[in-house]
């Protein structure tokens, strides 16, 4: 072998080095262009924001106009997002749910499509007054950006894992100016995994879009968190009480989101219908309570300086839960975390000025940030990138502490009684099961038509034993398969009936008419479980109702699949 075989810039076995220098190249770039896009897309969101409250406020004299401006937004927005939809030849708005989902499969389950659209449907959304958020579908769209990134440039230095995950970080990074939280988001919501070899790229990604976006813009997160946290220890028995009541908040809010979602999709009405009864709930709870529409960051503001009482609080819990129900599941885009943020800040001012009217210790502002990252952790089923977030917007440790103990107890009551994340149960409507693990989910994703083998041996119906036992042994297998002539399944042969009826003239009555089979299409995973009970040689494969007759598999083309999937998945979540 020659030397230059051995060569650092050899293309199809590069040095280990170069492959280190590449990957961290392509963390690095993926992180700046997640971030300049994220930061300039939160910028345009947030104009939208101040374009449609400054409209508003120009109307609140007027109560019929402020009403026609309102429903006059909600509606032209539902339209052009419905449109929109049309256009793009979507059936929904996709959101970080769909990221996780490609983390498990298969990358290319982002495409540009769906990305452009979620761009849109939240500009739209946000512009028109719906409760939506921003900070998920970012999340989908630091994904769509990395697979896009890996449409370019077809490049296999970054598995799919790191180039969501850098994605991922990177958005959640820019976002919130927070880049340690960004890449503990990324393994605890996104990979659920966590690795060495994907911790530095993620980590270079997330750093490389908080630097980009900090050196570019002043100022990039839109809520300030400025609060002095007296002793921990005073507070301790009302953030755990507090936490209680924001687990059953989260509950009720997740319970919500899921039961409006399957109504939405059952009731077979069209998307005008649908859109039309979001407009309505919108308009009317909005003229009531205008402050519960959009994203709500100034309201949020003004609650922690306090100037709501507990009952305007509570209206603003109420109101919001309802709006964010109508607007993301009956037309507007998706995006939770904006919304619970808003929600949470409310809870945690109502269980402070009741746990105040009670007698027991309480800081309202303190108790509000508590809500926030409870309800927002609890729901996004990441509890401990929240509470880092926390400490990177305050740079308070205290206050970190203070959130993890209701952060800690909400996420508790939540999973016991509300299943896991909303993410998870937006999957398990689409009869993924994200909890199941990669093996299984992989499983699920293969089809059994994959395996099948068209080297199976046929055998005529008038055949006679012993014509067909020399048959079976002179190819060396137990089993043969009697076919119609329009190729459909007659029925199955083994060789210990042939030999046990050697006699036999005719195979007519020693024929399996019903054998055990796999039908085409299915996954592998359902055909693991056939196997599991199945004794003999191979499954047949029948195509649909015809019973056609494409293949055979074996028990051990199943198990060989199984176990390559193991051992690929183990080799990816443990390096």
């Amino acid at each position: 072998m020659s030397l230059a075989s051995h060569s650092a810039f050899d293309s199809e076995n590069p040095h280990p080095l170069i492959l280190l220098l590449a990957s961290f190249f392509s963390a690095c770039l993926i992180g700046v262009l997640v971030g300049l896009f994220t930061i300039s897309f939160v910028q345009l969101v947030t104009e939208a924001e101040v374009w449609r409250v400054a409209g508003r406020l120009g109307l609140e004299s007027l109560s019929f106009s402020l009403f026609s401006y309102q429903t006059g937004l909600l509606s032209t927005g539902m339209i052009v997002l419905i449109l929109t939809r049309r256009i793009f030849s979507i059936q929904r708005w996709h959101g970080p749910a769909d990221v996780i989902h490609a983390a498990h499969t298969d990358i290319s389950l982002l495409s540009v499509k769906t990305g452009v659209a979620t761009l849109l449907s939240v500009f739209i959304s946000v512009f028109a007054g719906g409760s939506v958020g921003i900070y998920g579908p970012l999340v989908h769209v630091g994904g769509f950006l990395a697979r896009l990134f890996h449409s370019l440039f077809r490049t296999t230095i970054l598995s799919q894992d790191m180039l969501l995950g850098c994605g991922v970080a990177a958005a959640i990074s820019a976002g919130f100016n927070a880049p340690i939280a960004g890449m503990i988001f990324a393994h605890e919501v996104v990979l659920r995994h966590f690795s060495m070899r994907a911790l530095a790229p993620i980590a270079i990604a997330s750093i490389s879009s908080f630097s980009i976006s900090s050196w570019l813009f002043e100022e990039v997160r839109w809520l300030r968190l400025d609060i002095e946290v007296p002793s921990i220890l005073s507070l301790s028995s009302g953030l755990l009480i507090s936490g209680l009541f924001f687990g059953l908040v989260a509950v009720f809010i997740m319970r919500l989101q899921i039961s409006s979602s399957k109504w939405a999709a059952n009731s077979g009405l069209s998307d005008w219908k649908l859109g039309g009864i979001a407009v309505f709930i919108c308009s009317l709870v909005g003229f009531f309570v205008p402050e519960v529409l959009g994203l709500g960051p100034t309201t949020i503001q003004e609650m922690l300086n306090l100037q709501f009482g507990i009952a305007t609080l509570f209206i603003f819990l109420v109101s919001k839960l309802i709006v964010t129900a109508a607007s993301t599941c009956f037309g507007f885009s998706l995006g939770i975390f904006s919304p619970c943020l808003f929600m949470g800040a409310a809870a945690g001012g109502v269980s402070a000025y009741a746990l105040g009217l009670l007698g027991i210790p309480a800081s309202v502002p303190i108790f509000m940030v508590c809500g926030m990252a409870a309800l927002s952790g609890a729901v996004t089923g990441a509890p401990i990138a929240i509470m880092v977030i926390v400490i990177e917007m305050t740079t308070s440790y205290d206050l970190a502490v203070a959130t993890m103990i209701s952060v800690g107890t909400c996420s508790l009551i939540t999973f016991s009684f509300g299943g896991h994340s909303l993410f998870d149960q937006q999957l398990e409507m689409r009869k993924v099961n994200i909890n199941a693990g990669r093996v299984v989910l992989r499983l699920l994703e293969m089809k059994v038509d994959s395996l099948a083998k068209t080297d199976f041996i046929t055998i005529q119906i008038s055949s006679s034993a012993k014509a067909a036992a020399r048959l079976l042994a002179a190819n060396k297998t137990s089993e043969g398969y009697c076919v119609k002539e329009d190729g459909s399944l007659l029925g199955k042969i083994s060789l210990q009936d042939l030999v046990a009826k050697e006699n036999l003239e005719s195979l007519d009555t020693i024929v399996e008419i019903n054998p055990t089979f796999l039908q085409a299409g299915s996954s592998v995973e359902s055909a693991r479980e056939v196997a599991a009970n199945f004794i003999g040689e191979a499954l047949p494969v029948l195509e649909g109702d015809t019973r056609k007759l494409l293949g055979i598999v074996s028990e051990a083309d199943i198990f060989t699949a199984v176990l390559k999937t193991q051992k690929d998945v183990n080799s990816l979540e443990k390096t």
